[in-house]
């Protein structure tokens, strides 16, 4: 019998029957690979069989020791769909997978993985993929192997609610998203040797390359089965969160500032706490304190952010929404809306899960670091990374393709981009550059573009092609590869050299790091100032 190699699930939650089929929805792909890698062991008894077009991701993954140990020892088989199977629809595709599989003979618990994407589903109606179903279930029951469907794509909440209805041909179904830098497991439905479990949630956290069930980490407050707290109304905020003279309604209090705020955190229950972020705020400290509140004082506080001089980005407001905070505010010229949106998350507790540790979120912003240009190949699996970071942080960044004008030199564009933010890599093949934003919306592309290169795209570019959703950047890392591969595509790092001032070094100019301790620090020498001599003529 097969299981789930996932320290802490619960046993019936663990369990692979054979001659069963189950279901594995997710986002992106690599969610659903590295759940189906948890579920291999080393004991080689049983054959694996994997159809997949992404089948080097299994094979590739952080995950894959065990797959890899069973491949030597000739126990997979590994079966790689065409680029042209796209153009097929899902029954023929699925009648091939059939048809080939059963040529072999150890079938009987093998453990067969069958990789969709939600492209392939979208030209089915739901009775063909009924049929697909039910097809790959007679399968499964009449060879004694454990099939796992992984289906996989930004429209997947779509199928959740179609695969639900067909629990007659699934023995379970599992819905994998990443929520708090953290991933979850959603049990819909879940057959196993003494009965049925449903809507069971685990939260998993990493641990040496494998995924361990997380404990809960906020704390449970003593009133869980209603909100009848008695300072659910009260709201204390920090002075300088409302205009000068704003007169506050009675349960309004305010504090002189966010330490004397956080300090009040643990004296109260499900009240409001708003705090204020100016240009001279620590980010990384009230981060850290908003996630120390949200984790020892439970789900019912509130936690509001009033960000009064605008200086909080994309990036800064998914960090402290996955640190615990409930609302970050910004109309702070309008106290009577600040007052409606508190009003509006009064009555409510926190529901999102919460991380291990502000260092586990940290460490995905560590991951983007790089910036500028890159050799095509290394910038494809830069992308990859920067574009996980980005999911597991809720943040959202763009692949930009930006097509030649005919008699170009693509040297010329390229000494025009000025990166200066991390995480903005750019690279080239062919007549294409391709420019990956991170932390960027897709509504602010033109506006990034302009800032990063000198003179108007027009010039230089005949078409411009925007990817946003995480899934298709990597599904288009992952084809460009495939498509180059093999090929000599140029190289322009030597030329380039001279326009490196945008390149990442770790260290850090003496400036940013040299004095913190007072709101604005600086240093009279600059780093990057050489000295001249001047002389006057006569």
């Amino acid at each position: 019998m097969h299981n789930f190699n996932i320290t802490g699930l619960e046993p019936a939650a663990k369990e692979l029957k054979p001659a069963s089929s189950y279901a594995v929805l997710a986002p992106l792909d690599n969610f659903a690979i590295e759940l189906a890698l948890h579920s291999i062991n080393q004991s080689l008894v049983n054959d694996i069989y994997i159809v997949s077009q992404e089948i080097e991701s299994f094979f590739d993954s952080s995950f894959s020791k065990p797959l890899n140990y069973a491949y030597e020892h000739n126990k997979v088989y590994p079966f790689s769909l065409s680029s042209e199977a796209q153009n097929y629809s899902i029954g023929r595709i699925t009648k091939g997978i059939i048809r080939e599989v059963s040529a072999y003979k150890s079938l009987h618990q093998a453990l067969i993985f069958i990789h969709f994407n939600t492209a392939q589903f979208n030209s089915a109606g739901e009775e063909n993929i009924q049929i697909v179903i039910k097809e790959c279930n007679a399968f499964a029951q009449k060879t004694g192997a454990t099939i796992l469907f992984l289906i996989s794509g930004p429209d997947i909440a779509n199928y959740r609610f179609l695969l639900r209805r067909l629990n007659r041909f699934l023995d379970g179904l599992i819905f994998v998203d990443n929520d708090a830098a953290a991933r979850v497991l959603e049990y819909d439905y879940w057959c196993h040797s003494t009965g049925v479990i449903s809507n069971e949630h685990y939260q998993l956290s990493l641990n040496n390359n494998q995924f361990i069930v997380q404990e809960p980490i906020i704390s449970q407050s003593k009133k869980l089965e209603n909100s009848d707290f008695s300072d659910e109304d009260d709201v204390w905020l920090v002075q300088n969160a409302v205009p000068e003279g704003t007169k506050l309604p009675v349960k309004y209090k305010t504090v002189k500032d966010n330490n004397e705020l956080f300090n009040k955190g643990p004296k109260v229950e499900a009240a409001t706490l708003v705090f204020a972020v100016t240009r001279y705020t620590d980010l990384a400290l009230l981060g850290k304190q908003c996630f120390e509140l949200r984790k020892n004082c439970g789900r019912w506080l509130k936690l509001v952010i009033q960000n009064v001089d605008g200086v909080i980005r994309h990036q800064d407001e998914c960090l402290f929404l996955t640190l615990g905070v409930n609302l970050i505010l910004y109309s702070f010229s309008e106290p009577s809306r600040l007052l409606s949106q508190i009003q509006s998350i009064q009555g409510f507790q926190f529901s999102r899960p919460l991380p291990e540790s502000v260092e586990h979120v940290l460490k995905y912003t560590e991951n983007t670091f790089s910036k500028g240009y890159l050799p095509f190949y290394e910038f494809t699996k830069q992308v990859e990374i920067h574009s996980d970071s980005a999911a597991n942080l809720g943040v959202s960044g763009v692949l930009v393709k930006l097509e030649l004008l005919p008699r170009i030199d693509p040297i010329h564009p390229l000494h025009l981009f000025h990166i200066k933010r991390e995480g903005d890599v750019f690279s080239i093949a062919k007549n294409t550059v391709y420019l990956y934003l991170h932390a960027c919306r897709e509504n602010d592309v033109d506006n990034a573009i302009k800032h990063l290169f000198k003179l108007k795209t027009n010039d230089f570019f005949a078409l411009q092609n925007i990817i946003s959703d995480h899934f298709y950047i990597q599904q288009e890392c992952k084809q460009l590869r495939r498509f180059y591969n093999g090929e000599n595509l140029v190289d322009y790092s030597q030329q380039l050299v001279e326009n490196d001032s945008y390149k990442f070094s770790p260290d850090i100019a003496q400036n940013v790091t040299e004095n913190i301790e007072t709101p604005e620090f600086f240093n009279k020498t600059r780093p990057d100032a050489k000295p001249f001599t001047m002389k006057l003529r006569g």
